[in-house]
């Protein structure tokens, strides 16, 4: 199992440190990495159960969420339906990526997008005033770590040596450099009070932090 910091305070988790279910197969079609174009973000809807729901105090919290992200929607089939879920974390004001179904395979996420888009799902519900801005703002540069991580070198020697995603950020709207759920869909996901902040994300090469 692989937990690592990609940069300080930029923490990742795959399936088996957060406890997948292991008598649930990992759903998706393969994916050549070559093929990825874009990042889409999109919320869970479905928050922290303390007086701040879209931050999370425990590690323990965040991986409960996510072996409940792998069964919430039968309809979707028993696994997370997006490539991975980005925590707010309380702690040196943080972040937690954890992996759902991975660069590497196809996701449940945004119809017509599944094979070629990266889908990022904010863990909580950002449609509501439970979060103040600035504490949004402090983790925009590690989710940006993040895409670019993704982009430019997503290996680590607990995880796996991989070829870069060249293309990932080459199809993007205009005026940004990710797409939101609601790009594509008449929904307000990821939520309206975190959409101006992720106008900020770019890929950022994490060597360079």
């Amino acid at each position: 199992m692989a937990k690592f910091e990609i940069v300080p305070n930029l923490t990742f988790c795959d399936r088996a440190k957060w406890g997948a279910d292991s008598a649930l197969t990992r759903l998706g079609h393969k994916v050549a990495r070559s093929r990825r174009t874009h990042v889409i973000i999109h919320h869970t809807v479905i928050g922290d159960n303390d007086s701040s729901p879209n931050v999370w105090s425990s590690e323990s919290k965040i991986f409960a969420n996510m072996r409940k992200l792998q069964k919430v929607r039968p309809d979707l089939g028993l696994d997370v339906p997006y490539n991975f879920v980005a925590y707010f974390v309380k702690k040196n004001s943080g972040l937690y990526i954890c992996e759902g179904r991975g660069e590497d395979r196809t996701g449940a996420h945004t119809k017509g997008h599944n094979s070629e888009g990266i889908a990022i799902s904010l863990a909580g519900d950002f449609s509501k005033d439970s979060l103040a801005g600035i504490e949004c703002s402090k983790r925009m540069y590690l989710l940006s770590a993040f895409i670019g991580w993704l982009k430019f070198n997503a290996s680590h020697p607990d995880y796996g040596n991989f070829k870069p995603m060249k293309k990932l950020g080459t199809l993007k709207p205009e005026g940004r450099n990710v797409y939101f759920h609601k790009d594509f869909k008449n929904t307000q996901c990821p939520g309206k009070i975190i959409t101006p902040l992720l106008t900020q994300l770019d890929f950022i090469n994490p060597s360079f932090l």
